[in-house]
Protein backbone atom coordinates (compact mmCIF):
# COMPACT_ATOMS: atom_id res chain seq x y z
CA UNK A 1 0.00 0.00 0.00
CA UNK A 2 1.32 3.44 -0.93
CA UNK A 3 2.44 5.72 1.87
CA UNK A 4 2.66 9.46 2.15
CA UNK A 5 6.15 10.77 1.52
CA UNK A 6 8.15 13.86 2.24
CA UNK A 7 11.13 15.00 0.21
CA UNK A 8 13.00 16.90 2.91
CA UNK A 9 15.85 19.39 2.87
CA UNK A 10 16.12 20.12 -0.84
CA UNK A 11 15.92 23.22 -2.98
CA UNK A 12 12.70 23.08 -5.01
CA UNK A 13 12.94 24.60 -8.48
CA UNK A 14 10.12 25.91 -10.63
CA UNK A 15 10.09 27.79 -13.93
CA UNK A 16 10.30 31.09 -12.01
CA UNK A 17 12.92 30.36 -9.37
CA UNK A 18 13.77 28.30 -6.31
CA UNK A 19 12.35 27.68 -2.87
CA UNK A 20 13.86 26.12 0.22
CA UNK A 21 10.97 23.79 0.92
CA UNK A 22 9.90 20.27 1.78
CA UNK A 23 7.54 18.47 -0.59
CA UNK A 24 4.66 16.49 0.91
CA UNK A 25 3.30 13.72 -1.34
CA UNK A 26 -0.02 12.05 -0.62
CA UNK A 27 -0.66 8.32 -0.66
CA UNK A 28 -2.65 8.97 -3.85
CA UNK A 29 0.53 10.03 -5.69
CA UNK A 30 -0.40 13.70 -5.85
CA UNK A 31 1.45 16.69 -4.40
CA UNK A 32 -0.21 17.69 -1.12
CA UNK A 33 1.78 20.83 -0.38
CA UNK A 34 5.14 22.53 -0.30
CA UNK A 35 6.25 23.79 3.09
CA UNK A 36 8.85 26.55 3.12
CA UNK A 37 11.38 25.81 5.81
CA UNK A 38 12.04 29.51 6.45
CA UNK A 39 8.31 30.00 7.20
CA UNK A 40 7.78 26.93 9.33
CA UNK A 41 8.02 28.86 12.60
CA UNK A 42 10.77 26.61 13.86
CA UNK A 43 8.56 23.54 13.53
CA UNK A 44 9.60 21.15 10.73
CA UNK A 45 7.12 20.24 8.02
CA UNK A 46 6.97 16.67 9.22
CA UNK A 47 6.17 17.53 12.88
CA UNK A 48 3.41 15.30 14.18
CA UNK A 49 3.33 13.04 11.12
CA UNK A 50 6.74 11.34 11.26
CA UNK A 51 5.20 7.94 11.80
CA UNK A 52 2.89 8.39 8.83
CA UNK A 53 5.37 9.41 6.16
CA UNK A 54 8.36 7.98 4.37
CA UNK A 55 11.08 10.63 4.55
CA UNK A 56 13.44 11.05 1.60
CA UNK A 57 16.48 13.15 2.42
CA UNK A 58 17.27 15.64 -0.36
CA UNK A 59 19.65 17.80 1.67
CA UNK A 60 22.07 19.65 -0.59
CA UNK A 61 20.16 18.55 -3.69
CA UNK A 62 17.72 20.12 -6.15
CA UNK A 63 14.13 18.93 -6.51
CA UNK A 64 12.79 19.51 -10.04
CA UNK A 65 9.48 18.63 -11.68
CA UNK A 66 9.90 15.49 -13.72
CA UNK A 67 10.92 16.33 -17.26
CA UNK A 68 8.62 15.73 -20.23
CA UNK A 69 10.40 14.63 -23.39
CA UNK A 70 7.78 15.49 -25.97
CA UNK A 71 9.60 13.93 -28.93
CA UNK A 72 10.82 10.33 -28.71
CA UNK A 73 10.91 7.33 -31.05
CA UNK A 74 10.91 4.24 -28.84
CA UNK A 75 10.52 1.98 -31.94
CA UNK A 76 7.78 -0.03 -30.25
CA UNK A 77 6.10 -1.95 -31.83
CA UNK A 78 8.07 -3.22 -34.79
CA UNK A 79 11.77 -2.51 -34.27
CA UNK A 80 12.72 -4.01 -30.88
CA UNK A 81 16.33 -4.57 -31.98
CA UNK A 82 16.70 -0.77 -31.85
CA UNK A 83 14.58 0.01 -28.76
CA UNK A 84 11.37 -0.90 -27.04
CA UNK A 85 9.32 0.88 -24.41
CA UNK A 86 10.95 -0.99 -21.56
CA UNK A 87 14.51 0.04 -22.45
CA UNK A 88 13.57 3.52 -23.70
CA UNK A 89 11.47 4.34 -20.65
CA UNK A 90 14.20 2.99 -18.36
CA UNK A 91 16.58 5.48 -19.98
CA UNK A 92 14.00 8.22 -19.45
CA UNK A 93 13.49 7.39 -15.77
CA UNK A 94 17.21 7.21 -14.95
CA UNK A 95 17.70 10.54 -16.75
CA UNK A 96 15.00 12.38 -14.79
CA UNK A 97 12.25 12.20 -17.44
CA UNK A 98 8.84 11.13 -16.11
CA UNK A 99 6.69 11.52 -19.23
CA UNK A 100 7.50 10.80 -22.87
CA UNK A 101 5.45 11.52 -25.98
CA UNK A 102 6.14 8.89 -28.62
CA UNK A 103 6.02 9.45 -32.37
CA UNK A 104 3.78 7.42 -34.72
CA UNK A 105 6.26 6.09 -37.30
CA UNK A 106 6.41 2.62 -35.78
CA UNK A 107 5.41 -0.67 -37.41
CA UNK A 108 2.56 -0.44 -38.13
CA UNK A 109 2.39 3.36 -38.27
CA UNK A 110 -0.27 4.94 -36.08
CA UNK A 111 -2.60 6.24 -38.78
CA UNK A 112 -5.93 5.06 -37.35
CA UNK A 113 -7.50 3.93 -34.09
CA UNK A 114 -6.82 0.24 -34.78
CA UNK A 115 -3.07 0.90 -35.12
CA UNK A 116 -3.21 3.03 -31.97
CA UNK A 117 -4.87 0.22 -30.02
CA UNK A 118 -2.21 -2.20 -31.28
CA UNK A 119 0.52 0.14 -30.09
CA UNK A 120 -1.15 0.71 -26.72
CA UNK A 121 -1.25 -3.02 -26.17
CA UNK A 122 2.42 -3.39 -27.14
CA UNK A 123 3.84 -0.61 -24.97
CA UNK A 124 1.54 -0.47 -21.97
CA UNK A 125 3.12 -3.40 -20.16
CA UNK A 126 6.68 -2.08 -20.22
CA UNK A 127 6.68 1.64 -19.47
CA UNK A 128 8.64 2.87 -16.46
CA UNK A 129 7.31 6.39 -17.04
CA UNK A 130 4.03 7.89 -18.19
CA UNK A 131 3.57 8.28 -21.92
CA UNK A 132 1.49 9.89 -24.63
CA UNK A 133 1.17 8.67 -28.22
CA UNK A 134 0.96 10.63 -31.46
CA UNK A 135 -1.06 9.74 -34.51
CA UNK A 136 0.03 10.53 -38.07
CA UNK A 137 -1.60 12.21 -41.05
CA UNK A 138 -0.13 10.73 -44.22
CA UNK A 139 -0.45 10.91 -48.00
CA UNK A 140 -2.40 8.65 -50.37
CA UNK A 141 -5.76 9.30 -48.73
CA UNK A 142 -8.59 11.55 -49.81
CA UNK A 143 -9.49 14.46 -47.60
CA UNK A 144 -12.55 12.80 -46.13
CA UNK A 145 -10.47 9.86 -44.90
CA UNK A 146 -7.84 12.24 -43.50
CA UNK A 147 -10.44 14.08 -41.47
CA UNK A 148 -12.19 10.92 -40.31
CA UNK A 149 -8.94 9.31 -39.24
CA UNK A 150 -7.76 12.41 -37.40
CA UNK A 151 -11.10 12.56 -35.60
CA UNK A 152 -10.90 8.91 -34.54
CA UNK A 153 -7.29 9.24 -33.40
CA UNK A 154 -8.10 12.30 -31.32
CA UNK A 155 -11.14 10.58 -29.83
CA UNK A 156 -8.94 7.59 -28.97
CA UNK A 157 -6.59 9.80 -26.95
CA UNK A 158 -3.55 10.78 -29.03
CA UNK A 159 -1.67 13.85 -27.79
CA UNK A 160 -1.36 15.27 -31.30
CA UNK A 161 -1.10 14.55 -35.01
CA UNK A 162 2.38 14.33 -36.58
CA UNK A 163 3.02 15.31 -40.19
CA UNK A 164 6.36 14.32 -41.77
CA UNK A 165 6.99 16.81 -44.58
CA UNK A 166 10.39 15.30 -45.40
CA UNK A 167 11.80 11.77 -45.71
CA UNK A 168 12.08 10.02 -42.35
CA UNK A 169 12.16 6.59 -40.72
CA UNK A 170 9.13 4.67 -41.97
CA UNK A 171 8.89 6.89 -45.07
CA UNK A 172 5.50 8.34 -44.16
CA UNK A 173 4.71 10.85 -46.89
CA UNK A 174 2.70 13.92 -45.98
CA UNK A 175 -0.65 15.01 -47.37
CA UNK A 176 -0.43 17.71 -50.04
CA UNK A 177 -0.34 21.36 -49.02
CA UNK A 178 -3.94 21.68 -50.24
CA UNK A 179 -5.07 18.74 -48.11
CA UNK A 180 -3.20 20.11 -45.11
CA UNK A 181 -4.84 23.49 -45.53
CA UNK A 182 -8.29 21.89 -45.57
CA UNK A 183 -7.46 19.57 -42.68
CA UNK A 184 -6.13 22.30 -40.39
CA UNK A 185 -8.95 24.66 -41.28
CA UNK A 186 -11.51 21.93 -40.51
CA UNK A 187 -9.97 21.12 -37.13
CA UNK A 188 -9.38 24.74 -36.09
CA UNK A 189 -7.89 24.89 -32.63
CA UNK A 190 -9.16 21.50 -31.48
CA UNK A 191 -6.12 19.43 -32.41
CA UNK A 192 -2.38 20.03 -32.14
CA UNK A 193 -0.49 19.32 -35.37
CA UNK A 194 3.25 18.66 -35.06
CA UNK A 195 5.40 19.13 -38.17
CA UNK A 196 8.76 17.79 -39.26
CA UNK A 197 9.72 20.74 -41.45
CA UNK A 198 11.87 19.66 -44.40
CA UNK A 199 10.60 19.82 -47.97
CA UNK A 200 10.79 16.39 -49.63
CA UNK A 201 11.08 17.71 -53.20
CA UNK A 202 14.02 19.97 -52.30
CA UNK A 203 15.83 17.01 -50.73
CA UNK A 204 15.09 14.66 -53.63
CA UNK A 205 16.49 17.19 -56.08
CA UNK A 206 19.52 18.11 -53.98
CA UNK A 207 20.69 14.51 -53.54
CA UNK A 208 21.27 14.20 -57.27
CA UNK A 209 23.47 17.27 -57.33
CA UNK A 210 25.96 16.50 -54.54
CA UNK A 211 29.50 16.44 -55.99
CA UNK A 212 31.01 12.95 -55.89
CA UNK A 213 33.99 14.17 -53.86
CA UNK A 214 31.57 15.14 -51.05
CA UNK A 215 29.36 12.06 -51.22
CA UNK A 216 30.94 10.36 -48.17
CA UNK A 217 31.43 13.49 -46.05
CA UNK A 218 29.35 15.50 -43.61
CA UNK A 219 29.44 18.39 -46.06
CA UNK A 220 27.78 16.03 -48.53
CA UNK A 221 25.00 15.45 -46.02
CA UNK A 222 24.48 19.19 -45.64
CA UNK A 223 24.44 19.60 -49.41
CA UNK A 224 21.81 16.84 -49.68
CA UNK A 225 19.55 18.57 -47.09
CA UNK A 226 19.92 22.27 -48.06
CA UNK A 227 18.79 24.99 -45.68
CA UNK A 228 16.10 26.10 -48.10
CA UNK A 229 14.30 22.78 -47.62
CA UNK A 230 13.81 23.35 -43.90
CA UNK A 231 12.96 27.02 -44.42
CA UNK A 232 10.38 26.46 -47.18
CA UNK A 233 8.61 23.84 -45.09
CA UNK A 234 8.71 26.01 -41.96
CA UNK A 235 7.35 29.03 -43.82
CA UNK A 236 4.55 26.89 -45.28
CA UNK A 237 3.54 25.49 -41.91
CA UNK A 238 3.53 28.94 -40.31
CA UNK A 239 1.35 30.23 -43.15
CA UNK A 240 -1.07 27.35 -42.56
CA UNK A 241 -1.21 28.28 -38.89
CA UNK A 242 -1.98 31.92 -39.72
CA UNK A 243 -4.66 31.07 -42.28
CA UNK A 244 -6.40 28.25 -40.42
CA UNK A 245 -6.17 29.26 -36.77
CA UNK A 246 -4.96 25.73 -36.01
CA UNK A 247 -2.53 24.88 -33.23
CA UNK A 248 0.82 24.07 -34.83
CA UNK A 249 4.05 22.84 -33.25
CA UNK A 250 7.34 22.99 -35.18
CA UNK A 251 9.60 20.08 -34.23
CA UNK A 252 13.41 20.07 -33.93
CA UNK A 253 14.19 23.61 -35.16
CA UNK A 254 17.82 23.78 -36.34
CA UNK A 255 18.23 27.05 -38.27
CA UNK A 256 18.61 30.68 -37.25
CA UNK A 257 16.28 31.84 -40.03
CA UNK A 258 13.60 29.44 -38.81
CA UNK A 259 13.62 31.01 -35.35
CA UNK A 260 13.11 34.44 -36.95
CA UNK A 261 10.15 33.13 -38.94
CA UNK A 262 8.60 31.55 -35.84
CA UNK A 263 9.04 34.75 -33.86
CA UNK A 264 7.25 36.68 -36.61
CA UNK A 265 4.35 34.22 -36.72
CA UNK A 266 3.91 34.39 -32.95
CA UNK A 267 4.01 38.19 -33.05
CA UNK A 268 1.18 38.11 -35.60
CA UNK A 269 -0.93 35.95 -33.31
CA UNK A 270 -0.51 32.53 -34.89
CA UNK A 271 -1.01 29.64 -32.48
CA UNK A 272 2.50 28.31 -32.85
CA UNK A 273 4.89 26.56 -30.49
CA UNK A 274 8.33 25.20 -31.33
CA UNK A 275 11.14 23.06 -29.98
CA UNK A 276 14.82 22.53 -30.50
CA UNK A 277 17.00 19.62 -29.35
CA UNK A 278 20.19 19.13 -27.32
CA UNK A 279 22.10 18.06 -30.43
CA UNK A 280 21.57 21.51 -31.96
CA UNK A 281 22.40 23.32 -28.71
CA UNK A 282 25.62 21.47 -27.87
CA UNK A 283 27.06 20.34 -31.21
CA UNK A 284 27.90 21.92 -34.56
CA UNK A 285 28.98 20.65 -37.96
CA UNK A 286 32.57 21.14 -36.75
CA UNK A 287 32.10 18.06 -34.53
CA UNK A 288 31.60 15.74 -37.50
CA UNK A 289 35.21 14.57 -37.69
CA UNK A 290 35.36 13.49 -34.04
CA UNK A 291 31.78 12.24 -33.60
CA UNK A 292 31.30 10.47 -36.92
CA UNK A 293 27.97 8.99 -38.04
CA UNK A 294 26.31 9.67 -34.66
CA UNK A 295 26.11 13.30 -35.77
CA UNK A 296 23.70 12.31 -38.56
CA UNK A 297 20.34 13.63 -37.39
CA UNK A 298 17.41 15.21 -39.25
CA UNK A 299 17.32 18.11 -39.83
CA UNK A 300 21.13 18.25 -39.87
CA UNK A 301 23.27 19.93 -37.22
CA UNK A 302 24.78 23.05 -38.72
CA UNK A 303 26.87 26.10 -37.79
CA UNK A 304 27.92 27.93 -34.64
CA UNK A 305 25.81 30.87 -35.79
CA UNK A 306 22.73 28.64 -35.89
CA UNK A 307 23.57 27.30 -32.45
CA UNK A 308 23.82 30.81 -30.99
CA UNK A 309 20.50 31.76 -32.55
CA UNK A 310 18.80 28.72 -30.99
CA UNK A 311 20.05 29.58 -27.50
CA UNK A 312 18.87 33.17 -27.99
CA UNK A 313 15.47 31.98 -29.21
CA UNK A 314 15.05 29.79 -26.14
CA UNK A 315 15.98 32.68 -23.86
CA UNK A 316 13.48 35.01 -25.56
CA UNK A 317 10.63 32.48 -25.61
CA UNK A 318 10.54 32.21 -29.41
CA UNK A 319 11.39 28.54 -28.94
CA UNK A 320 9.24 27.07 -26.20
CA UNK A 321 10.95 23.87 -25.18
CA UNK A 322 13.75 21.36 -25.59
CA UNK A 323 12.98 17.79 -26.65
CA UNK A 324 15.38 15.09 -27.78
CA UNK A 325 14.00 13.42 -30.92
CA UNK A 326 15.37 10.25 -29.29
CA UNK A 327 15.95 7.95 -32.27
CA UNK A 328 17.97 4.82 -31.45
CA UNK A 329 19.46 2.60 -34.14
CA UNK A 330 21.56 -0.53 -34.38
CA UNK A 331 25.31 -0.19 -34.83
CA UNK A 332 26.36 1.40 -38.09
CA UNK A 333 27.45 -0.80 -40.96
CA UNK A 334 31.17 -1.21 -41.60
CA UNK A 335 30.46 -0.64 -45.29
CA UNK A 336 31.00 3.00 -46.33
CA UNK A 337 27.72 4.70 -47.21
CA UNK A 338 26.97 7.98 -48.89
CA UNK A 339 26.24 10.65 -46.32
CA UNK A 340 22.49 10.66 -47.05
CA UNK A 341 22.16 6.88 -46.73
CA UNK A 342 21.89 4.66 -43.68
CA UNK A 343 20.34 5.48 -40.32
CA UNK A 344 19.61 8.97 -39.05
CA UNK A 345 18.95 10.05 -35.50
CA UNK A 346 20.54 9.55 -32.10
CA UNK A 347 19.49 8.21 -28.72
CA UNK A 348 19.07 11.08 -26.28
CA UNK A 349 16.22 10.83 -23.77
CA UNK A 350 18.59 9.98 -20.91
CA UNK A 351 20.90 12.94 -21.51
CA UNK A 352 18.22 15.67 -21.83
CA UNK A 353 18.25 16.76 -18.19
CA UNK A 354 21.97 16.14 -17.44
CA UNK A 355 23.13 18.19 -20.44
CA UNK A 356 20.91 21.15 -19.61
CA UNK A 357 21.71 21.04 -15.88
CA UNK A 358 25.40 21.00 -16.74
CA UNK A 359 24.81 24.05 -18.96
CA UNK A 360 23.04 25.81 -16.08
CA UNK A 361 25.89 25.04 -13.68
CA UNK A 362 28.31 26.44 -16.27
CA UNK A 363 26.25 29.65 -16.50
CA UNK A 364 24.86 29.19 -20.00
CA UNK A 365 21.29 29.25 -18.69
CA UNK A 366 19.48 29.04 -15.35
CA UNK A 367 18.00 26.03 -13.57
CA UNK A 368 14.57 27.67 -13.76
CA UNK A 369 15.06 27.86 -17.54
CA UNK A 370 15.72 24.12 -17.61
CA UNK A 371 12.48 23.54 -15.70
CA UNK A 372 10.55 25.74 -18.12
CA UNK A 373 12.03 24.13 -21.25
CA UNK A 374 11.71 20.51 -20.10
CA UNK A 375 8.68 20.49 -17.78
CA UNK A 376 6.31 23.46 -17.69
CA UNK A 377 6.40 24.42 -21.39
CA UNK A 378 5.92 20.93 -22.83
CA UNK A 379 3.11 20.30 -20.33
CA UNK A 380 1.36 23.44 -21.54
CA UNK A 381 2.02 22.83 -25.24
CA UNK A 382 0.61 19.30 -25.13
CA UNK A 383 -2.31 20.04 -22.76
CA UNK A 384 -0.94 18.15 -19.75
CA UNK A 385 -0.63 21.16 -17.42
CA UNK A 386 -1.09 21.50 -14.45
CA UNK A 387 -1.37 17.75 -13.85
CA UNK A 388 2.16 17.49 -15.23
CA UNK A 389 5.02 19.96 -15.52
CA UNK A 390 5.09 21.56 -12.07
CA UNK A 391 5.21 20.69 -8.38
CA UNK A 392 1.78 22.16 -7.59
CA UNK A 393 -0.67 20.88 -4.96
CA UNK A 394 -3.06 18.53 -6.72
CA UNK A 395 -0.63 17.67 -9.52
CA UNK A 396 1.08 14.35 -10.07
CA UNK A 397 4.10 13.89 -7.82
CA UNK A 398 6.46 13.45 -10.77
CA UNK A 399 9.88 14.75 -9.81
CA UNK A 400 13.58 14.22 -10.09
CA UNK A 401 16.17 14.87 -7.40
CA UNK A 402 19.41 16.22 -8.85
CA UNK A 403 22.77 16.19 -7.10
CA UNK A 404 24.46 19.35 -8.44
CA UNK A 405 27.85 18.17 -7.22
CA UNK A 406 27.76 14.75 -8.87
CA UNK A 407 29.65 14.17 -12.10
CA UNK A 408 28.37 12.00 -14.92
CA UNK A 409 29.71 10.35 -18.03
CA UNK A 410 27.65 8.93 -20.87
CA UNK A 411 28.57 5.25 -20.75
CA UNK A 412 27.33 1.94 -19.42
CA UNK A 413 26.16 0.78 -16.90
CA UNK A 414 24.45 4.17 -16.37
CA UNK A 415 23.27 4.20 -20.00
CA UNK A 416 19.98 2.30 -20.28
CA UNK A 417 19.00 2.52 -23.96
CA UNK A 418 19.40 -0.57 -26.09
CA UNK A 419 21.34 1.51 -28.62
CA UNK A 420 24.56 3.43 -28.12
CA UNK A 421 24.27 5.78 -31.10
CA UNK A 422 24.71 8.98 -29.13
CA UNK A 423 26.88 11.87 -30.27
CA UNK A 424 27.42 12.53 -26.56
CA UNK A 425 29.00 9.13 -25.86
CA UNK A 426 31.80 9.49 -23.26
CA UNK A 427 30.85 13.13 -22.65
CA UNK A 428 31.21 14.26 -19.03
CA UNK A 429 29.34 16.87 -17.03
CA UNK A 430 28.03 18.03 -13.67
CA UNK A 431 24.59 17.70 -12.13
CA UNK A 432 23.13 14.20 -12.08
CA UNK A 433 19.56 12.97 -11.49
CA UNK A 434 19.93 10.55 -8.58
CA UNK A 435 16.26 9.74 -7.95
CA UNK A 436 13.13 9.91 -10.09
CA UNK A 437 9.58 9.61 -8.76
CA UNK A 438 6.47 8.92 -10.83
CA UNK A 439 3.18 9.76 -9.15
CA UNK A 440 4.90 9.51 -5.77
CA UNK A 441 6.67 6.20 -6.35
CA UNK A 442 10.42 5.84 -6.86
CA UNK A 443 11.07 4.50 -10.37
CA UNK A 444 14.82 5.18 -10.61
CA UNK A 445 17.63 5.62 -8.11
CA UNK A 446 21.38 6.04 -8.52
CA UNK A 447 21.52 5.10 -12.17
CA UNK A 448 19.12 2.15 -12.21
CA UNK A 449 15.37 1.61 -12.49
CA UNK A 450 13.47 0.46 -9.41
CA UNK A 451 10.61 -2.04 -9.32
CA UNK A 452 8.29 -3.02 -12.13
CA UNK A 453 7.12 -0.70 -14.92
CA UNK A 454 4.10 1.34 -13.82
CA UNK A 455 3.76 4.00 -16.49
CA UNK A 456 0.33 4.98 -17.77
CA UNK A 457 -0.95 6.63 -20.92
CA UNK A 458 -1.56 10.31 -20.19
CA UNK A 459 -4.75 12.18 -21.00
CA UNK A 460 -4.97 15.75 -22.21
CA UNK A 461 -6.29 18.16 -19.59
Amino acid sequence: MARRKMIRGGTVWSETGSLEADVIVGADGLIERLVERSNAGGEPAWAGVQAEVEVIDASGKWVLPGAIDSHVHFRDPGLPQKEDFRSGSAAAAVGGVTTVLDMPNTLPPVVDSAALAHKQDAVGRGAYVDYGLFGAATAAEDFGVHLARVDELVAAGVVGIKVFLGPTTGNLSAPTWGELHQLLAAKGGETLFVFHCEDRSVIDTARGRVPENLAFTYQGLLASRPRVGELLATDGVLRLARESGARVHVAHVALAEATAAIEGAKREGARVSAETCPQYLFLTEEDSETVGDSLKVLPPIRSRADQRALWEALASGTLDLVATDHAPHESASDEPLRAWEGNFGMAGVQTLVPLLIDAAIAGRCRVCDVVRWTSAAPARCFSLYPRKGALHPGGDADLTIVDPGARWQVERPWWQSRSENSAFWRREGRGLPVMTMLRGEIVARDGAVVGDPQGRMVARV
